[in-house]
């Protein structure tokens, strides 16, 4: 069941996957939130990749309100495709996390296949064991052509 809710979840976000994808080739963006008093967040989105860049302040600071605006240059860390990283400039710590937008699209795909795929492996997993296709159930010896469990009919 829990596979079923998780594909379904990714099944539902994945446009909006592809959608940030088509936005970030046409109109790069950034964007600023105040997470705390003393954390700021800027989200690039640019040429398919999507940047996170955190900045760690020493002393609280007065909070700015949230804002969008255009994106006219590369603001990754060496104009890298994918990067984790963690450095400290003084008193301030910077964290980077970039990565590219096929990324989360592959994710959100595979999940959402996960279901499709487990019933047929999971039969044809017990049928080679000489289970039950259903329920599991252990055949070996039965000779009614019957599982005794669920009454499904076996060969």
């Amino acid at each position: 069941m829990v596979w079923k809710i998780l594909a379904v979840v990714a099944l539902i976000t994945l446009p909006v996957s592809v959608t940030f994808w088509r936005k970030s080739h046409k109109k790069p963006e950034m964007y600023r939130w105040d997470v705390a008093a003393d954390k700021s967040l800027r989200v690039f989105l640019r040429n398919g990749t999507c940047g996170f860049r955190l900045l760690s302040m020493p002393d609280p600071s007065p909070l700015e309100s949230a804002f969008r605006g255009p994106l006219a240059y590369d603001p990754s860390p060496k104009n890298r495709r994918f990067v984790l990283s963690s450095t400290r400039s003084g008193p301030y710590r910077i964290t980077w996390f970039v990565f590219p937008f096929w990324l989360p699209t592959l994710a959100l795909t595979s999940l959402g296949a996960i279901p499709v795929i487990r019933g047929p492996v999971r039969r044809s997993w017990r049928r080679s064991r000489g289970l039950c296709e259903e329920c599991g159930y252990n055949l070996q010896g039965n000779r009614s052509g019957r599982c005794s469990e669920c009454g499904t009919r076996f060969r």
